[in-house]
């Protein structure tokens, strides 16, 4: 007979986490990691007193208390999350999973401990991944860049890795639309509340001239974040870094000077990833472009 820990799968509890208030990303991190060495039910934990939770299992007095808050809304939340991932088959990893990338525990300073994933899983094991970095404010020429590194990468079977609401990350996205070729996209933000209630609103409206819907049959979707978390501005650093740890292949076409992408380019080349770089007609680059060479080169 199974044990009242094994009733429940590490992906379920896991969801659950996700839903407690005040819980971040090092707390889950924390209870996953000594959940999965303990003899402990997911009841007997949800039944921990508040000292205990904060003593022996590292959570915050405000974690705590909302964990065991006898009318917590939290768990009304659970519920229909939880039947919602049922229904539509969102895959929920943690780092124990089999599906779960290991590229991002090589790659990230704090590896996610959850992530959704809605679509093609098998995108992140067949053939190979590419980033395309181009910070904000870059020029209409790097644009065109982009675009043009993207359709190729992808005629040369090249998956695209991006993010879905800056317009580099767009252009990207649209280069596979319009060849009708994969792509994974990170969320900086949860999956409701990028592709909506039923999981299948394009992500952005330039993509609805081309596809009424998202093509989970076709696509990948993924979001460290609580399904039905909306976007905050340091979400964005974390799907960034969350792009960069999938690809294999950086190309760097603009990349401004003491940036983010500046620094998950230097990332990505310490850890032995293949990086492009972009030149314009005339031979010059950007400033962190510039410095990610000179980096090469010494």
């Amino acid at each position: 007979m199974a044990t009242a820990k094994r009733d429940w799968l590490p992906s379920r509890f896991a969801l659950l986490l996700t839903c407690v208030p005040n819980l971040g990303e090092r707390q889950i991190a924390q209870v996953l990691h000594q959940w999965a060495r303990s003899q402990v039910s997911v009841n007997e934990f949800l039944s921990t007193p508040v000292e205990k939770l904060q003593s022996e299992w590292g959570l915050s007095s405000q974690a705590a208390t909302a964990l065991t808050s006898p009318d917590a809304g939290w768990r009304q939340r659970f519920i229909q999350l939880d039947a919602l991932v049922r229904r539509y088959g969102v895959q929920v990893l943690t780092a124990q999973h089999r599906l779960y990338p290991l590229t991002l525990e090589s790659f990230c300073e704090q590896p996610p401990p959850v992530l959704f994933a809605h679509g093609q899983m098998g995108l992140l094991q067949e053939g190979w991944r590419f980033a395309v970095a181009c910070s904000r404010g870059a020029s209409h020429l790097a644009l065109e860049a982009v675009d043009e590194i993207a359709q190729q990468a992808i005629r040369e079977g090249g998956i695209p890795v991006t993010g879905h609401n800056t317009s580099p990350y767009q252009r990207v996205a649209l280069a596979a639309i319009r060849q009708e070729r994969p792509s994974i996209t990170v969320l900086d933000r949860g999956l409701i509340d990028a592709l909506g209630d039923g999981l299948n609103r394009p992500l952005f409206a330039t993509a609805r001239l081309y596809e009424l819907e998202f093509r989970a049959d076709r696509d990948l979707a993924l979001s460290p974040f609580p399904l039905d978390a909306g976007s905050l501005g340091l979400h964005n650093q974390r799907r960034d870094e969350l792009v960069f740890a999938l690809a294999d292949v950086v190309f760097a076409v603009w990349v401004r000077a003491g940036g983010v992408m500046e620094r998950l380019c230097l990332r990505a080349k310490e850890l032995g990833k293949r990086i492009e770089v972009w030149k314009a007609p005339d031979g010059t680059v950007s400033e962190g472009i510039r410095r990610l060479v000179q980096g090469t080169d010494s």
